[in-house]
């Protein structure tokens, strides 16, 4: 019971937030034209700052043991081939594509992962936790670019995916979170508590955005394609991985880490992304509410199970 309550407590939340945007977008209280907006926001602003504060934030001491991150690094290129090579096989239009690539790979890290290991450890007890969001949450943003560059149709022009990259907002938090955490500079408090302020905005209306965007109506058209991502993202992605990381020894709260990052749900920034860039938005969205409804059962056996073997 205590492992449905800490998987509950960390999912139930979120999921909540979309639903709400879902309900204020069916009532006809919020325009699209508005949830648009919102998700511009949340784009250009919010979530690049959340990234930058999470990176700056970070305890230098902890890169003197870079194992585990080159560990979740491996990890994630070899799901990343998988997914490309297994999806690249379907006969799906490459907006479709590029979305499921996405939401197998790049899961909520940074939104569910100090969260999650806080309910299991208590709070301050993270881990390797930062350390993972630090390096792992920009190598999702730049992947993210170049994979739904290929897809959106900007094939073969090499200047153009890079500039997509260079001139991303999550990919420009994150360089300008590690260019302020090693340059000496102090942060004028006003100025970190506005970031601060934005950074809490962030989740909410992520989420929002995303219930907003939400289209019920085919979800149907899509449940081939969802139970495909959902299986992939909750279930093989992490009996895979885990089972990797246990017989390489890792136990206790740098499991429990590597358990928050590749048993989470889809990303909610793969949805804003995948928008901006031309993807498949819908499907995006449904991927991630199809996700964290489903994550609540799969983490609570994870935490039940490897809490059973002593693992965590």
């Amino acid at each position: 019971m205590n492992s449905m309550l800490v998987a509950a407590n960390a999912v139930l939340p979120i999921a909540f937030m979309m639903f709400l945007g879902a309900f204020l977008k069916s009532r006809k209280i919020v325009r699209d034209t508005s949830f648009k907006d919102f998700n511009w926001v949340v784009f250009h602003v919010c979530l690049p700052l959340t990234l930058f504060n999470s990176i700056q934030g970070m305890d230098p001491a902890m890169l003197t043991d870079p194992a585990i991150v080159i560990f979740a690094l491996c990890s994630l290129a070899v799901v990343i081939i998988l997914a490309m090579v297994l999806i690249g096989r379907m006969k799906l239009d490459d907006r479709q594509k590029g979305v499921m690539v996405q939401a197998i790979y790049r899961s909520n890290f940074v939104i569910l992962g100090i969260p999650i290991i806080e309910s299991i450890y208590g709070t301050g007890n993270t881990g390797p936790t930062p350390l993972l969001v630090a390096f792992v949450v920009p190598v999702f943003n730049v992947v993210s670019v170049l994979i739904l560059s290929h897809y959106s149709g900007a094939k073969g022009n090499i200047a153009q995916t890079v500039k997509k990259v260079f001139t991303n907002p999550l990919i420009i938090g994150a360089i300008l979170g590690f260019i302020y955490k090693f340059s000496g500079i102090t942060m004028p408090v006003m100025i970190s508590g506005i970031i601060s302020q934005i950074t809490k905005m962030s989740t909410p209306l992520s989420l929002l955005v995303l219930g907003g965007s939400f289209e019920f109506v085919s979800i149907k058209n899509n449940m081939k394609l969802l139970t495909i991502v959902t299986a992939g993202r909750l279930i093989i992605v992490p009996v895979a991985v885990l089972g990797a990381a246990i017989a390489m020894g890792y136990r206790g709260v740098d499991l429990a880490s590597l358990m928050a990052l590749f048993a989470g749900p889809a990303a909610i920034a793969s949805f804003s992304m995948a928008q901006e860039m031309g993807l498949d938005g819908e499907l995006a969205a449904q991927c991630v509410m199809s996700t964290t409804v489903c994550v609540i059962l799969t983490m609570f056996l994870l935490i039940s199970g490897l809490g059973a073997f002593g693992l965590l």
